[in-house]
C-alpha cells in the first residue's frame, strides 16, 4: 500500500513538473527582421537604432522586439487594429514628435491586423503640447510568415 502511494505521489510530482515547466517557456514565431535608422521608444522602454528582430508571444496580443545583438530585449503589450485586406509587406509605423520617435503599429504581411503597442504617457504628453506627428515607416528587412 505504501509502495504505491509513493508512486501515485512521484507520478503526481513529475506531472505538477512538466506543466510548471512548459506554462514557463513562451511560444514564439518570428514576424519579421527590420532595420531602424534612430533611436525610439516603445512603452516605457528607449531602444538604440539598429537591427531587431518582431516576434509573436502568445498570447497574441504581445510582441518581442530583440536587437540582432541580444542586448536589447523588451515584450509590449499591444492592442488588435483590424483591416479590411491584408498587408501587402511587414513593416512598422513610427510617430515622430520633435526629434523623439514612438513605435505605434506593427504590420505583418498577408495579416489583415495590425499590433498597436499602448501609447505612453511621454507621446501622449508630446502630442498634447505638439500636435500633430510625422508618420515614418519602415520596412521589413525579412518576412518570417
Amino acid at each position: 500500500m505504501k509502495s504505491l502511494r509513493s508512486q501515485i505521489t512521484i507520478c503526481l510530482l513529475f506531472t505538477a513538473a512538466a506543466i510548471t515547466l512548459s506554462a514557463q517557456t513562451t511560444p514564439s514565431q518570428r514576424l519579421m527582421t527590420v532595420n531602424i535608422p534612430f533611436a525610439f521608444s516603445v512603452e516605457n522602454h528607449s531602444l538604440p537604432e539598429g537591427e531587431y528582430k518582431i516576434f509573436t508571444v502568445t498570447p497574441e496580443r504581445s510582441i518581442r522586439i530583440v536587437s540582432s545583438d541580444g542586448k536589447d530585449s523588451v515584450i509590449v503589450n499591444t492592442l488588435p487594429n483590424y483591416a479590411n485586406s491584408p498587408s501587402e509587406n511587414s513593416r512598422l509605423v513610427f510617430h515622430r514628435y520633435g526629434d523623439e520617435y514612438f513605435l505605434t503599429q506593427v504590420r505583418t504581411a498577408g495579416q489583415n491586423v495590425a499590433r498597436n503597442p499602448l501609447s505612453t504617457k511621454r507621446a501622449m504628453e508630446i502630442a498634447g503640447s505638439s500636435g500633430k506627428p510625422q508618420t515614418f515607416t519602415v520596412l521589413a528587412l525579412t518576412d518570417h510568415r
